[in-house]
Formats: structure tokens, C-alpha cells, sequence
């Protein structure tokens, strides 16, 4: 085991004074035994069966927490006094051990050290110095098998990170989102190399969506579920700081899904509830809601003759699709980003009211463009398509209702390329401090079809 790097060129010491009842010539365990304030770290050591192996000839260096560490720490060791538990606690212990010999002159700051259970410690030096998060209050303790170094907290190893799947199988909220992955057949694509991003439905979202995977027992069930589920899977890794207000992702089923950066951060109409659970191939983000499909991209419209037959309307070539919402006075979809070269389809039939789609110059403005982009007269039933080529902004309202606000706007790649005098506009980030500009969207997911604005 070494230390990593092992470079003694001091950039900041500690020092401390040694404990008055230290005993170069007793080792570790006596010595702890001695200073009345590891009482807790002993009996872990004994009932480790540890103490054995700390009498060994050694060196060994040993960051001992004091017994209101292991009080804070919520360490008990009578619930851990059993083969499990000795297994949990020989783990921990041994991530307070280092076989060799450290005194504070040999650290230096952000220099790591493999403990002697396998697992890294990094030290912090600074005013004081730290280990992990774990502040040194008494160094270089001397025993006559090696150091201690007194901390005030108790170090936790880190978690063995393991896959997508069997972190959700763990976390005791995703027995759903598990039953249909094993439904699917989809478990050994998500145990892949990936990275994966998934966005993870709690218990509690497949219950409020209704899926109930013994309907879905069938074969046509199975492409349904598969479907759904792959609409949750990102092929790429997206940590929440990657993600601004507005972005887009193309997921695994080949749908989009649109981000929504405010107080909370959205992914189409689900909440994250809880960001960056890392896994060890890739990401986990935990939603409130199950994410469903859009429908396909053919529509049922009636003919012109008013009768029963329908006919199917193709609208594959259209990337974005906006309607007339429920109120039937605004768009259903008032803001929506592309990329340059995507077609947005201005789609309704048999309103109660006519509605056109026409060009204007801002956002505030409420004349029309002469030789703008316009679909023409209001009509009850529209199919109204435009193709944008280049970066812009595109703004535009319904004329006959442009009073009551009825308005849109469409951002395309970067937007209108604003005035280099004014770089106040940012976007916030995924999460309390975090700001990212929309920009860096095409430069964080670039793989596949997947792209991300």
C-alpha cells in the first residue's frame, strides 16, 4: 500500500500537541485504551476482533475518532454485533487504518492514501488539516508500532458503486421500475458498459400512472414497455450540471424529452427529486413521474366531406407540433427550442375559434411583419408547417386574439445573436448555485442521434 503521491515537500503542517498519557513504548490499542476518550473506537476494535492484528509489529498510522465521533456517527455497536455487521464494521475500521508510517511533516495538501481497506482517504492543509471530512485535532501520537492521530469524526467508506439496475433494486423506492425492466428484458442492456443517464420513476409514479405490468404481459405489452422505459434511458452520461433551462435530449426510444430549469428542475412534466446518484455505468436521476411516449406522428383527421372516414396526416417530417390548448385563446406550447434545419407544425382542427400564426419583431409587439412568415387567413383548421434554416428567435401571434395575449416564441440553436454590450442573460443550473450558459447544450451531448441543445 502506498501513499499517492508520497511527495514530502510541505506546503502547510500541523501541529498539535501529543496527548499527555501517550506511551512510545506501549502500541496502538494500549494506548488508545489509555486516553479515557476512545473508549468507542476500542470496543469496535474488540468486537472487530481487530485488536490483534493493531498489537502487530507494524508501522502502522491510525486516525483514531474520539468516542463523541462515534456518538455523531450514530455508530451501534450492539445492532452491528453479528456476522453482517462484524463484515460492516471491519470495513469501517480499517478505513482508519494506513499500513506505514505518516507523520504530519509527510502530508501534504490533496495527497491520497489507500487505506487498509482498499478504499482512498484524501487530506485537505490548510488552517487545519483533514482527512476525508474529518478534522485532525491531535498528530503525531507516538506508539511503538506506529502514529494516531486523533479526528473528530468517524471516517465512512465509500459505497461499492454497482450498476443501473441493482442500485434501483437497493434503493427500496424502484421495485416498479425494476419488475418492468425485468419485464422488458431490458436489465442486461442496463447492466451494459454505457455510460447510461436514466431518469428513474419512483414506486409511487408507476402507482399515480397506472401501469400494471401483468396487462402488459404480452408481447404487443412488451414493445409498449419497452417503449416507455427506453423513453426514461439517455445513451451518454449527464450529470445535473450539464443541464439548462430549455435543453432537449433525444433518449433511447428515440423521443425527445425537454429540461426545465426554475426553483425545481423538470424533465418533460416530472420533478427530479433526487440528482446524481452515481452508478458504475452511469447516472441515476429520480422522478416523481413516469415519462410516457408522445403518440406517434400520425394524426386521425376528418375529410373534407365532414363524414366518418378518416384519413391519416403524416406529420413525420415535423419536429415540434403546436396546437390550440385547452382554453382554445393560447398555443399549447408558448416557448419551444430546435436546432437549426427543424421543421415546427402549426397543427389544429375544428376549433371554436380561427387562429393563424403570424410573424412579429419581439416579444412585446403586436404588428404584424410585412413579408414575415405567416399562415395565412384564421381558419377553424390549420396545417400550417415552416422549415428555419439559421439561428434566430422567431416571435409570432394569432392575429384576430393577439390582444388577449395569444402569442408564441420559437428559439432556434443559439437564438437572435444579441448585442455583445449586453452579457447579463444566463441560465440557471441544475441545482442551488449552478449557472451554465444554454450554449454549452450542443457541446456536453453529442453522440448518436442523441443531441442535446
Amino acid at each position: 500500500m502506498r501513499i499517492v503521491p508520497l511527495t514530502i515537500l510541505i506546503t502547510a503542517m500541523l501541529i498539535c500537541s501529543p496527548l499527555a498519557i501517550a506511551d512510545e513504548t506501549e502500541d496502538i490499542p494500549t494506548n488508545a485504551a489509555n486516553t479515557g476518550n476512545h473508549d468507542s473506537l476500542v470496543a469496535a476494535l474488540v468486537q472487530a476482533e481487530l485488536v490483534a492484528t493493531l498489537e502487530g509489529e507494524g508501522p502502522f498510522t491510525v486516525f483514531a475518532p474520539t468516542d463523541q465521533a462515534f456518538t455523531d456517527a450514530g455508530i451501534d455497536l450492539a445492532a452491528l454485533d453479528n456476522e453482517e455487521g462484524k463484515v460492516t464494521l471491519t470495513d469501517i475500521l480499517l478505513y482508519h487504518v494506513y499500513s506505514g508510517s505518516v507523520a504530519s511533516s509527510d502530508v501534504t495538501d490533496g495527497m491520497t492514501a489507500t487505506m487498509e481497506n482498499g478504499d482512498d482517504v484524501t487530506f485537505t492543509v490548510g488552517d487545519t488539516v483533514m482527512v476525508n471530512d474529518a478534522t485532525v485535532v491531535t498528530a503525531d501520537v507516538i506508539a511503538s508500532n506506529g502514529i494516531i492521530h486523533v479526528i473528530d469524526k468517524v471516517l465512512m467508506p465509500p459505497a461499492d458503486l454497482v450498476d443501473i439496475p441493482t442500485a434501483g433494486a437497493n434503493s427500496g423506492n424502484h421495485d416498479s421500475l425494476v419488475a418492468a425492466l425485468v419485464q422488458a428484458e431490458l436489465v442486461a442492456t442496463l447492466e451494459g458498459e454505457g455510460p447510461f443517464t436514466v431518469f428513474a420513476p419512483t414506486d409511487q409514479a408507476f402507482t399515480d400512472a397506472g401501469i400494471d405490468l401483468a396487462a402488459l404481459d404480452n408481447e404487443e405489452g412488451k414493445v409498449t414497455l419497452t417503449d416507455i422505459l427506453l423513453y426514461h434511458v439517455y445513451s451518454g452520461s449527464v450529470a445535473s450540471s450539464d443541464v439548462t433551462d430549455g435543453m432537449t435530449a433525444t433518449m433511447e426510444n428515440g423521443d425527445d424529452v425537454t429540461f426545465t430549469v426554475g426553483d425545481t428542475v423538470m424533465v418533460n412534466d416530472a420533478t427530479v427529486v433526487t440528482a446524481d446518484v452515481i452508478a458504475s455505468n452511469g447516472i441515476i436521476h429520480v422522478i416523481d413521474k413516469v415519462l410516457m411516449p408522445p403518440e406517434d406522428t400520425t394524426d386521425s383527421v376528418q375529410d373534407e366531406d365532414d363524414s366518418d372516414t378518416t384519413t391519416e396526416k403524416d406529420t413525420s417530417e415535423c419536429d415540434v407540433i403546436i396546437g390550440i390548448d385547452s382554453t382554445g385563446m393560447a398555443y399549447d406550447q408558448v416557448k419551444v427550442y430546435i436546432k437549426v434545419g427543424d421543421t415546427v407544425c402549426w397543427i389544429w382542427d375544428d376549433e371554436s375559434m380561427g387562429h393563424n400564426v403570424a410573424q412579429v419583431d419581439s416579444e412585446t409587439s403586436t404588428m404584424v411583419m410585412t413579408n414575415g412568415i405567416y399562415s395565412g387567413e384564421p381558419q377553424v383548421t390549420v396545417d400550417f408547417r415552416h422549415t428555419f434554416t439559421e439561428d434566430e428567435t422567431f416571435y409570432y401571434v394569432c392575429e384576430p386574439h393577439v390582444a388577449n395575449n395569444m402569442k408564441g416564441e420559437i428559439i432556434v440553436g443559439a437564438g437572435t445573436v444579441e448585442d455583445s454590450s449586453d452579457d447579463s442573460n444566463s441560465t440557471p443550473g441544475f441545482g442551488i448555485g449552478i449557472l451554465m450558459v444554454a450554449l454549452l447544450a450542443g457541446l456536453m451531448f453529442n453522440k448518436r442521434k442523441t443531441e442535446i441543445e
